[in-house]
């Protein structure tokens, strides 16, 4: 069954959530009308009292459906979701904790609602305070699909501050107008939805990407795509097999790819101009050429390896072995460190025949390594 999700930020207008519904639902002038099945709502503690308060024990939300002869649409206490912290409901948005509590709980339920490929969501930016209608729209733009869509809702400019004034009502009434004894007929009202578009990353980014995984906080996800533009600085522990990022948590890797990595890292501190991968079959015949470059890079790599597991004869690193070695490193650190990180460390070439090279600047390479002073540069 289709789901048609609307989502919005409040703060202590809730008569947002009923204009952008009349906008949405009902109004004439709006030729593709679409009206949610349920309807979400991100406050605080004192906006979940206005909601309670004015459309649901006021009765203005059930007057709404039945004005409109709306059916089966879910909005109750269950749908309402107030921001908290270690169990508290927080009263307001007052500080730098707060924010980040209000951005974190945004980018979750979006999240949340972009996973039912039976759905489509519609965020509404208009209400709650101007952070809270940012972060809405940023995690749209992280996680929103080709069938999602975005708004901000203005009422026309005498009914703006109008008191008790919800949506146009099909028939005459009369509410307050502000810092004025006249009163306007709620009738005469007109909403206007702006559509606003936004980017889509979501279909850009693989599975392995941290914004499709749980548990990623809206703050480690900016701080992680905002690190892929700034300089890049890498740190390879050798003696305990681990590396860093921009001074970062250690990303352990394992033992062949770490070797791989370290390879690379070794070739471009000592000024080399790269690795030329192998050529030749895996198995059957190779030329004299294509088997003494093969045995070559094979003693180049275990001068790395052996240090980190022994002597293995076993290994040749042969097409096969630099290509699959190569794509298990690709995975493990784009798992680790994301998408764009992870290709600002990963090695690379500039043209098919070139050699590969790691597109870090041997200055801000550094190697720890107890093992032996085989490296020109260990700091």
């Amino acid at each position: 069954m289709q789901k048609n999700i609307l989502f919005l930020v409040t703060g202590m207008t809730p008569q947002i959530i009923t204009e952008t519904l009349y906008a949405l639902a009902v109004d004439s002038e709006n030729s593709d009308k679409w009206v949610p099945t349920e309807i979400h709502v991100l406050t605080t503690a004192k906006g979940k009292i206005q909601i309670r308060s004015r459309l649901f024990n006021d009765g203005i939300f059930e007057q709404f459906l039945k004005d409109f002869h709306l059916l089966n649409m879910r909005f109750d206490d269950s749908t309402v979701h107030v921001i908290s912290h270690q169990g508290k409901e927080l009263e307001d948005l007052k500080t730098l904790d707060d924010n980040e509590l209000a951005a974190n709980e945004t980018c979750r339920l979006i999240k949340l609602f972009t996973e039912d490929d039976n759905s489509k969501l519609h965020v509404s930016i208009a209400g709650g305070r101007k952070t809270m209608g940012f972060y809405a729209g940023y995690a749209l733009s992280l996680y929103g699909r080709a069938q999602d869509s975005m708004s901000h809702v203005l009422v026309s400019e005498e009914f703006e501050f109008a008191s008790n004034f919800y949506y146009p009502t099909p028939y005459e009434h009369y509410v307050g107008k502000y810092n004025s004894q006249e009163r306007l007929n709620a009738q005469h009202a007109k909403v206007f939805l702006a559509n606003i578009p936004f980017v889509r990353l979501r279909h850009a980014l693989p599975d392995t990407h941290p914004l499709k995984m749980d548990g990623y906080q809206f703050s480690d996800v900016v701080e992680q795509i905002n690190q892929s533009n700034q300089n890049l600085s890498l740190e390879i522990d050798f003696t305990h097999k681990y590396i860093r990022v921009n001074r970062g948590e250690q990303v352990n890797i394992p033992p062949r790819e770490l070797a791989m990595l370290m390879w690379f890292a070794d070739n471009k501190v000592k000024g080399k101009s790269g690795i030329k991968a192998p050529t030749g079959k895996a198995k059957g015949e190779n030329s004299v050429a294509e088997n003494q470059i093969i045995e070559e890079l094979t003693a180049d790599y275990l001068k790395h390896y052996d240090d980190l597991k022994g002597s293995e004869t076993s290994i040749v690193v042969n097409k096969e072995f630099f290509d699959s070695t190569k794509s298990k490193l690709k995975k493990h650190l784009e798992k680790k460190l994301g998408v764009e990180l992870a290709a600002r460390i990963l090695p690379k070439q500039n043209g098919r025949s070139m050699p590969f090279y790691l597109p870090i600047e041997s200055e801000y390479i550094t190697i720890k390594d107890n093992f032996k002073d085989r490296l020109v540069s260990i700091q």
